[in-house]
């Protein structure tokens, strides 16, 4: 599968029922009911249109050019630690991402959940319990960074989502660019 290919793939496996999706959804539906628990019992409603509009919109910078620059980081950390030789740090245009590829490197299914689940756990459920103990433009801010980060992180929840019903699967990215998930046969 090459960079054009994935749009399909995301809205393919993220809709499919799994423990992976599930939990994503899952967490997506608490976050509005944790957003309009903040919003009546805080009082927000009341609180001056300036700090809804400040807060949201530094969320969503921070979402759109600050945490994808940490959460690829953060693989490469992990392709490194795993035994990647050359990775490669790149925009994708057409699905405005920043991305980082380990060419030639073999990742197991497991590694890859780990990887996931820290990046989403550090860029969007920790900004949603901070979000509990901050108020005014901060609080908006973890609000928003939180929902963006978990639509930015799609993509790698739709490859667990698709990595989850095959036993002993591996993502391969080749040096083209590519990859390809396979898994090991029985002998």
């Amino acid at each position: 599968m090459d960079s054009s290919e994935w749009l399909l793939f995301i809205s393919t496996f993220i809709r499919r029922k799994n423990l992976i999706t599930i939990i994503y959804w899952a967490y997506l539906f608490f976050g509005l009911i944790g957003v309009l628990y903040i919003l009546f019992d805080y009082e927000l409603i009341n609180v001056e249109s300036r700090y809804w509009i400040i807060g949201i919109t530094g969320g969503l910078l921070l979402s759109l050019l600050v945490s994808p620059v940490f959460h690829e980081l953060i693989h490469a950390l992990f392709f490194k630690l795993y035994g990647a030789n050359h990775i490669k740090f790149k925009w994708n245009w057409s699905l405005f991402r920043f991305n980082v590829q380990a060419t030639d490197f073999t990742l197991s299914k497991m590694r890859y959940y780990i990887i996931s689940s820290i990046t989403f756990t550090l860029f969007s459920v920790l900004p949603f319990i901070l979000a509990f103990y901050s108020e005014g433009t901060l609080l908006f801010t973890l609000l928003s960074l939180s929902f963006f980060h978990a639509l930015y992180a799609t993509k790698d929840l739709a490859v667990c989502s698709y990595l989850y019903k095959i036993p002993d699967s591996y993502i391969y990215n080749s040096e083209e660019d590519k990859t390809v998930f396979y898994k090991t046969l029985p002998r």
